[in-house]
């Protein structure tokens, strides 16, 4: 509160309807914060008077007081039109000091904005606010374009509440700059918030056009795959998929992309924005998941063929990543289990992904078989590199096909590599699937060479390609359920538990073994690594050191019965209880953890070398219908937690509340009469 001559001015508060109180006569002043308005005793009485006349909060009749001063200063004392009081809102105080320095208080500033703004729509003004421009700006901005700019949510909302028709005006062209739609300006500046809320207003085919390529050899649309990549804009993804479903009402008029009249849009537009009932079908749209980085769909309608026929799209940039594989390595999860995305992979993965996936896996199989025999039948030989019979003769053959199909793999690893770059790197089973390949090749050389080194590395390039294997547990839910869950163990709670048993294991070795020196008795156990041995042998064998305890003395007794209480009865316990909270919660993100495997294998088989048989080409569709029932059993056929004997009803009522938080009634853009 402001101070007068170093002093704070005392007001009596009085119950309301008690009348007004005079203002004394004060000089009128310019203040330069209108947001702060020097709360004088003029405003303060105002306040109180306001107040006491209306039924209002006290918080309400300073926003009152405070939009009266705002209305005098620039509508009522003649000022150009420029510094109407909301464009002064939006356009002055963002950008006064105070909140330029700091930004936490942005989230405050808008919601002060956001209040003065409702009370100045809702009453009458010198300024229409439905057809007004910053004519300061070239480019003729209306005030949802600001909001846009400044994310500004609850103002944009409250705009478009007062003024619907706001959403699709443009901004006029200057310069090098077109004319922009609000939702433009908010997607050119990542402002997730007002992008995501803009978005949900608009009609879905409006929200379609945005992403895809009408233009093809230079485009000039937004790209869905770039806000994908962006980590900033989550919930403009998540609103971008909504309006790819499209509900259908068979009784209702078709909507259409140009209309006859005004008047024959606002009709059409109100059936659908009232129907009252549920949809009994929808359609769903996959041609922005599908094209490439600017909406370029692999095939397009043919423009001197039959109608619904298609051809292929020769601007289609097919080297290009899709979409879908944008979504495979993003860590937006709402945007993964959307049901537009999760019915394109199932799509792709019962069409063509999984068979190819499985003949994969049959084929890594052989190569299995074929290396266990050349390496284990080998072992028995005293010099490999001798063959003698049809054993060897067999050996030799297996020998020279893992040879082949090593090279084979090398060089899909090496396509992978060039496809994904640094991506490829963040998977640490990369690295194991080259360690195993290097070991066999690297076995050759050290066999001639009649080393014994060559078993080593026959050893782990053995282990490391069976556990490849893994790569292929997809095939069904359950595999890749168990194999998660196997991963999870290994990289968290096995790690967790070998830092504390590690701090626990060196405090027992020191400790026993110099006991051992102190009672004379340090010769039974040897030196010291006999000891960490022993350790060792306790944890995992969950036996103690030593079956005699009569050979020592105290001491070396008491730390004995000291580690294995704290190893066997407290820390594997806490394991075991800890692995069962992490099966658990594997299971419950099992869905989400399945369907982001199945689009990494489906767009990497998609993203072949070969234009012939590029599968996303030939596979490509760019809509389908489909209704409540087979969606629910698409949808729901994940949740382990439901009811076995659930029936149709259930599963019903289930797809139609979660299509619910997707398809919500835009509100009407027309007013009757």
């Amino acid at each position: 509160m402001a101070a007068r001559d170093a002093s704070y001015s005392a007001l009596e508060m009085t119950e309301r309807g008690e009348g007004k109180r005079e203002s004394p006569v004060k000089e009128s002043t310019d203040h330069t914060d209108d947001i702060g308005n020097n709360f004088d005793e003029e405003f303060w009485i105002k306040v109180r008077n306001t107040y006491n006349e209306t039924d209002i909060s006290w918080n309400h009749a300073m926003d009152v007081v405070q939009v009266e001063h705002l209305i005098e200063k620039y509508e009522n004392s003649g000022a150009k039109l420029s510094e109407a009081p909301l464009l002064v809102m939006l356009k002055r105080w963002p950008n006064m000091k105070k909140y330029r320095e700091n930004p936490s208080l942005k989230a405050a500033l808008e919601h002060h904005i956001n209040r003065l703004a409702e009370i100045i729509l809702g009453q009458e003004t010198g300024v229409d606010y439905k057809y007004f421009r910053d004519k300061d700006d070239p480019t003729h901005k209306t005030l949802v374009h600001l909001t846009a700019e400044l994310n500004y949510v609850s103002v944009c909302r409250t705009l478009l509440d007062h003024f619907p028709g706001l959403l699709y005006i443009t901004s006029k062209a200057h310069s090098v700059h077109r004319r922009y739609l609000p939702v433009e300006l908010a997607l050119i500046n990542e402002n997730d918030a007002v992008s995501a809320f803009l978005i949900s207003r608009m009609k879905h085919e409006r929200v379609q056009q945005l992403f895809l390529c009408e233009d093809q050899e230079h485009p000039g649309n937004f790209s869905f795959k770039r806000l994908i990549e962006s980590p900033v804009m989550k919930k403009t993804v998540v609103a971008i998929l909504n309006c790819m479903v499209t509900p259908h009402w068979p009784y209702l008029p078709e909507r259409k992309d140009a209309y006859s009249s005004r008047e024959e849009e606002e009709n059409i537009e109100h059936a659908w924005n009232s129907v009252p009932e549920e949809p009994m079908s929808y359609q769903f749209y996959y041609q922005i998941l599908d094209g490439d980085e600017w909406g370029r769909l692999p095939k397009i309608p043919d423009p001197n063929g039959r109608s619904g026929e298609m051809i292929n799209n020769d601007h289609f940039n097919w080297k290009n990543k899709s979409c879908l594989y944008s979504l495979a390595f993003s860590k937006n999860e709402e945007a993964i289990q959307h049901p537009v995305v999760r019915l394109l992979v199932k799509k792709k993965w019962t069409e063509y992904a999984h068979t190819w996936f499985c003949a994969a896996g049959g084929f890594y199989v052989t190569f299995l078989l074929l290396l266990s025999y050349a390496l284990i039948h080998g072992c028995t030989r005293s010099d490999p590199t001798q063959y003698d019979g049809g054993g060897d003769w067999l050996r030799q053959a297996c020998e020279i096909c893992v040879i082949v199909m090593v090279i084979v793999y090398i060089a899909e690893e090496i396509n992978q590599l060039e496809k994904e770059k640094l991506q490829y790197f963040k998977n640490i089973y990369n690295l194991f699937d080259w360690f195993g390949l290097l070991s066999i090749i690297l076995v050759i050389p050290l066999r001639f060479a009649h080393m014994d080194e060559q078993w080593v590395l026959a050893a782990f390039g053995y282990f490391f390609n069976f556990l490849r294997l893994f790569k292929y547990a997809c095939v069904s839910r359950t595999t890749g359920l168990y194999t998660k869950t196997l991963a999870k163990i290994i990289y968290r709670d096995i790690t967790r538990f070998g830092v504390v048993f590690i701090v626990v294991f060196f405090a027992f070795c020191g400790t026993f073994f110099m006991s051992l020196r102190a009672s004379g008795t340090s010769k039974l156990f040897g030196d010291f690594h006999m000891v960490m041995l022993a350790g060792v042998r306790a944890l995992v064998e969950q036996q103690p050191p030593a079956e005699d305890y009569s050979k020592f003395k105290w001491l070396p007794v008491l730390v004995i019965l000291g580690y294995m209480a704290t190893v066997v009865v407290i820390l594997l316990n806490i394991l075991i209880a800890q692995l069962s909270f992490t099966y658990a919660e594997a299971k419950k993100s099992a869905r989400i953890q399945y369907d982001k495997e199945r689009m990494v294998i489906i767009t990497r088989l998609e993203h072949s070398r070969l234009h012939q048989v590029n599968l996303r080409i030939m596979h490509f569709k760019d809509k389908e219908w489909i209704d409540e029932l087979q969606l629910a059993n698409e949808l729901l056929e994940y949740s382990e937690d439901r009811h076995p004997l659930e029936s149709i009803e259930d599963k019903l009522d289930a797809i139609r509340t979660m299509m619910k938080k997707i398809i919500r009634k835009m509100p009407l853009t027309v007013i009757k009469g």
